[in-house]
């Protein structure tokens, strides 16, 4: 489990409250109430990082203490931190090896594939199921 800290805010002019995942750049939730938000936290940050992962993008699991955060000017306004916690083993890159019943004509299909544009079997498939899932 990796726990990211949310920092929360809102100003006079907002309706809605928002937040701040501060180890992950662009992800922004909001909601109406404090619960709300940390609830949207939680899903936002597992679709945005499902995303860089299908993009191919890097990311680093990387989570701060929000103790250290807390003497960075930027957060100076905050008026909740929280904690949110992610099951980071739904994004494991781990290799694993299956098996599949295909019919022999479409394997030698997707092996000649493969071939001529040298890649793997695997290399490809993954590639495609990747493309087909976006």
């Amino acid at each position: 489990m990796l726990n990211y800290p949310i920092a929360i805010f809102k100003d006079e002019s907002m309706e809605n409250y928002a937040a701040i995942v501060p180890d992950i750049d662009g992800c922004f939730p909001l909601g109406d109430t404090i619960d709300d938000t940390i609830q949207e936290a939680e899903s936002l940050i597992y679709d945005h990082i499902e995303y860089m992962l299908d993009k191919g993008m890097s990311f680093d699991f990387y989570t701060s203490e929000i103790e250290t955060l807390k003497t960075n000017p930027d957060f100076k306004d905050i008026l909740v931190w929280a904690i949110v916690s992610i099951d980071d083993t739904k994004f494991s890159t781990k290799q694993v090896r299956f098996n599949v019943s295909w019919p022999e004509y479409l394997l030698k299909r997707v092996d000649r594939y493969a071939e001529e544009h040298h890649e793997t079997r695997s290399g490809f498939l993954a590639k495609a199921v990747q493309k087909a899932l976006v």
